[in-house]
């Protein structure tokens, strides 16, 4: 579920975001309270997904790379049957548009983001934008909005109620296989646009009358919102968590039904949360990579496995080496993630001693369960894309020209983005909100915590220049 904030769900603490159904799953799995994004943000957390290997030291935002073994591909080989079922553009657009090919199939429903389904002028359309039309994204009013106008008439028809119930569907149709099989739903919802079927964001601010912000810009409150339209944001937010939690509800539910979630494991995470007001901020992009982006909910239910709270650091990188285990293969290759498994089952206390968290050229953030260090890159310094596939996505960021340097890897110019945030360390248990910088006050941990840095390059065999750009040896 793309764009899940932890901190909004009840197994994780919520007291006022309803999402019952993602609760009663938690009563019945492995609950990680530790657990953090690798790559940022939502395309290359995905690659991590799919390869258990961390894209940001790397490349930005793209397509697999010709060398990159998705997970998908190999429980194929073993006679798995693997499928997709996702309304997530991005997945198909240019730029990005391979990440689904090694399904044996996939679904994809149409219309979220920049989908380009509708073409129809606006003229004559009497769409209901409820603000002024400029305060929502120019892709959202010229492809969402239209195909809400069109197709959106209840309640069933929004993204969340599809994409769940045509994944129960196909469990329907293909729980049968003899090998088994590996279904992966990607929900954009409660990503933006923050647009639930109507009751959902009324429930959490009743009283609101004015402009409805679906897609609220990436940028610092100040300037741009009210105190009363943050509320209302919050609102539309937390009424598209608790749409998506009925819609994942209806699918657990076919899963009880049908009779098979006692030899099944069902795994639930994101990619990465927002920014809500969070630090004054709105959005995903532009500052650290704090707590509300990188924190995540992963939720595991294992066949044999009791429920409980696990502490151990872990990552989203993680998710495809447990996959494969789970299926008794693994990569060809090294990867940068772990198997949980062991860790599942008691065998182990951890699989890392550090969370690594970053932005393609911009930030890094390393979290060792006491400790978050949050460095910048030197944007001074020359950005190298190492991978044969330059990204064609144009709304990431602007990449700027890509050139060969030496045959490989690509040099590319830096982007003119803003990631100059002086470095900052923070003590999560005396200070989890992240609140009070004390890089200058606790040298030795800063030290310690740059060193982690080093030994993480090292370990994935990170290209040079990235201890380079971030200052650290």
């Amino acid at each position: 579920m793309d764009t899940l904030k932890r901190d909004h769900l009840g197994c994780y603490g919520s007291t006022w975001c309803r999402t019952p159904h993602l609760d009663a799953f938690a009563a019945r799995s492995v609950v990680f309270d530790q657990a953090y994004a690798s790559s940022f943000p939502c395309m290359p957390a995905r690659r991590d997904f799919l390869t258990g290997r961390c894209e940001f030291p790397f490349r930005g935002w793209g397509p697999l790379e010709e060398n990159d073994v998705p997970y998908s591909r190999l429980l194929s080989a073993r006679g798995i049957t693997t499928a997709l079922v996702t309304d997530h553009y991005h997945l198909f657009r240019e730029g990005s548009g391979n990440y689904h090919w090694d399904f044996d199939c996939w679904h994809f429903i149409r219309g979220i983001e920049g989908d380009r389904v509708y073409t129809d002028p606006v003229t004559g359309l009497d769409i209901d934008y409820r603000c002024a039309p400029e305060r929502i994204q120019q892709k959202h009013r010229d492809y969402y909005c239209k195909f809400k106008h069109f197709e959106m008439k209840e309640k069933g028809d929004y993204h969340a109620a599809r994409t769940f119930t045509d994944a129960a569907d196909w469990v329907t149709r293909n729980r049968g296989h003899q090998k088994g099989f590996a279904l992966q739903i990607d929900c954009f919802p409660p990503h933006e646009p923050f647009d639930p079927p109507p009751g959902y964001a009324e429930a959490y601010d009743p009283d609101w009358r004015g402009d409805r912000l679906i897609t609220p810009d990436y940028a610092p409150i100040a300037g741009h919102y009210t105190d009363r339209e943050v509320q209302s944001i919050r609102a539309l937010y937390a009424g598209n968590v608790t749409f998506v939690d009925e819609c994942f509800g209806t699918f657990i539910k076919k899963l009880d039904d049908l009779g098979i979630m006692p030899d099944t494991m069902v795994i639930v995470s994101t990619d990465h949360g927002t920014y809500t007001g969070d630090h004054g901020w709105m959005g995903k992009l532009g500052t650290y990579l704090y707590d509300c982006v990188t924190h995540i909910p992963l939720m595991i239910s294992c066949p044999g496995i009791p429920a409980r709270r696990e502490q151990a650091l872990v990552q989203n990188v993680d998710v495809a080496p447990t996959m494969l285990d789970a299926a008794d293969t693994a990569f060809p290759h090294p990867v940068h993630g772990h198997s949980l498994l062991p860790l599942l089952r008691g065998e182990v206390t951890g699989v890392r001693t550090a969370a690594h968290s970053g932005f393609f050229g911009r930030q890094h953030a390393v979290n060792d369960g006491r400790y978050a260090l949050h460095l910048s890159h030197d944007q001074s310094q020359p950005l190298y894309w190492h991978g044969t596939t330059p990204s064609q996505f144009v709304g990431a960021g602007p990449l700027g020209p890509v050139e060969l340097f030496q045959g490989e890897p690509r040099r590319m110019v830096t982007p003119n983005v803003r990631s100059d945030d002086p470095p900052a360390l923070f003590d999560l248990v005396a200070d989890p909100g992240q609140l009070h910088n004390i890089f200058r006050d606790e040298p030795a941990v800063a030290q310690r915590m740059k060193n982690e840095i080093t030994a993480f390059a090292q370990a994935i065999q990170a290209p040079e220049t990235y201890c380079a750009r971030l200052g650290v040896r």
